[in-house]
This record gives structure tokens, sequence and C-alpha cells, in this order.
């Protein structure tokens, strides 16, 4: 009998290791309030017509939209508790959200893991 380091585990691989909805549960209720905005934000303001957004981002244009949520949510109460750390969370899920924005995509023969790319698509025969 061969031996087989992964006797016992599942021969594919289960939905269930990518659930992360309990994860997201788990976010403040600060988050869940703030993020939406910063969605919405980020929807409109970076776009490639936007000269102040593309090719690289102006750090005053990153101020703007985060003073622009700040005053939305600046009557709330959680606002008022963390004045100086209420605006850095919104700086960095400004910045998290621009990010996850531009990421790039993989190229021709980079792919998401092993088995991708140039080599093995044309398999040497000799």
């Amino acid at each position: 009998m061969r031996y087989y380091p992964y006797w016992g585990m599942p021969g594919t691989y289960m939905d269930y290791y990518d659930d992360c909805s309990r994860l997201a549960d788990m976010y403040p209720d600060v988050y869940k309030r703030v993020y939406p905005k910063v969605q919405e934000i980020c929807y409109h303001m970076d776009v490639p017509s936007n000269p102040r957004m593309y090719p690289q981002v102006d750090p005053q244009m990153i101020e703007e939209m985060v003073g622009q949520i700040y005053e939305m949510e600046a009557g709330q109460p959680y606002a008022s508790q963390f004045r100086g750390v209420f605006r850095d969370l919104i700086t960095i899920l400004v910045l998290r959200e621009l990010i996850n924005r531009r990421r790039g995509f993989p190229r021709r023969g980079f792919g998401p893991g092993i088995g991708y790319g140039l080599g093995q698509q044309y398999p040497q025969m000799y």
C-alpha cells in the first residue's frame, strides 16, 4: 500500500472551506454603516476619466473623499466618540477599496497557481 500524506482528507475541494459569511458577520457595526458609503464614493470618483484619480491618485482627492464620508457620518454617536480614529478608519477603508479596485488581473503565463503557465500549455514530447 502506498503512503498517501492526505489520507482521510476529502478528494475534492469542499465549498465550506470558502464560506467566509461567518467572518463577515463579525465586523463591528461601525464598519457595516461606513463601508457602503465608502463603496459609493469610490464608485463615483474612481473612474478612468477623472484626471485626479488616474494614472496616480492625488492625495488631496483622498482627503476630499474621506471628508465627504466623514460629513455624512458626523452626526452619528460613534463618530463623535472617536473623532480622530474614525477619520483614520475611513481613510483606511477608502485606500483598501481603491487598492482592491485596481488589482491587476493575471496575464498569460501567470495563472493563479500550480499547473498554469506557458510550460503547461504545450508539454514537451522528448
